[in-house]
């Protein structure tokens, strides 16, 4: 009896929940709570990020804010943690549920808050191994997108990509992408025989990289490529701002019709595994892969002719929540 008891008073205190919080996210807690106490965040609310987490490890962007919601999506936490006089406010848009916002108005009172808006230009990332024993921390001012892009600071990459770190990083990344449909396409239906091409970006991590010096008139000029099986789905590159090459594939109406069962989630895996880099060396083609940042789970959707906004997709995995909040605000501030 004495044992039970011991138990339940353990599993009452604060923090000794057993597998409250993976290795992971109690390691990059306890280093947000490590920076409370040094005083550096001059905001009420942080906000923890849970951006790409996989069997290697995860990465937190850390932001002070005006408010618990993520500051233009209005995402929610699942989480609020009060430290001293601060909110951690965790976030992750796979598979988590959100804080009911009646709960999150009674953690911290946010609507009635009157210390903001203030602008904040800092950003922390934090990688952690998957067992929560090694971690990175990073800080950063806001400079332009790259800032934005955990994959641009090359401490972070051994977190999230298995054959690279700080001193051996990736040539190119494959950053984003999106779908462009026939004019037939409805919203919400099938992908099936209706994609015309992916427009996407590729990060390179060098800006004097081989590749701007290369013969682009050449027969033999490199390219980047999508394989399935026997076909291939070469992508294009039509521009290059702020270091990512942005590039349009071809229309290559049978590589689509190929992906016959589920169109997107099969597209996904193959743009996340079988991106290659194709360098032209003494006369014949070497392939290299090129990793996926897994950075972004919502991807647009455009029609070929006017290029407008038509629908989107979201990563295998995101949350009911956040679709909800791109399919009807309603709904969303009803939770």
């Amino acid at each position: 009896m004495r044992n039970v008891l011991l138990i339940l008073l353990l599993i009452s205190l604060p923090g000794c929940q057993p597998g409250k919080e993976s290795p992971a996210r109690s390691t990059a807690l306890r280093e947000v709570k490590r920076l409370i106490d040094q005083d550096s965040f001059p905001a009420r609310y942080i906000i923890m990020y849970e951006e790409p987490s996989n069997g290697i490890g995860s990465i937190y962007k850390i932001t002070p804010a005006n408010s618990p919601l993520l500051e233009g999506s209005l995402e929610r936490p699942e989480k609020v943690i009060k430290y001293k006089d601060r909110y951690i406010c965790l976030m992750n848009p796979m598979e988590s549920i959100d804080m009911p916002k009646e709960k999150l108005i009674e953690i911290t009172d946010y609507p009635n808050d009157t210390t903001g808006p203030i602008y904040y230009d800092k950003i922390w990332y934090i990688g952690v191994s998957k067992n929560g024993k090694k971690h990175t921390l990073v800080s950063t001012t806001y400079k332009s997108r790259l800032t934005y892009c955990y994959y641009s600071f090359p401490q972070l990459l051994e977190y999230t990509f298995k054959d690279y770190d700080s001193t051996h990083f990736p040539r190119f990344i494959l950053s984003s992408y999106s779908l462009v449909v026939d004019s037939s396409y409805v919203p919400k239906g099938t992908l099936t025989n209706h994609i015309q091409r992916i427009d996407g970006e590729i990060y390179y991590t060098d800006v004097l990289d081989e590749y701007f010096k290369e013969d682009k008139d050449s027969i033999h000029k490199d390219f980047f490529a999508v394989l399935n099986g026997k076909d291939t789905l070469k992508l294009n590159v039509v521009d290059t701002i702020i270091q990512h090459l942005y590039f349009e594939s071809e229309n290559n109406a049978a590589f689509f019709r190929s992906l016959t069962k589920d169109p997107w989630d099969k597209l996904y895996d193959l743009l996340r595994d079988s991106t290659f880099y194709f360098c032209g060396e003494k006369g014949k083609y070497i392939r290299y892969s090129v990793p996926y940042s897994d950075f972004f789970w919502l991807f647009s959707i455009h029609d070929s002719r006017s290029y407008e906004y038509v629908d989107e997709r979201y990563r295998r995995g995101t949350k009911q929540s956040l679709k909800d909040l791109y399919g009807s605000y309603d709904k969303w501030d009803a939770d």
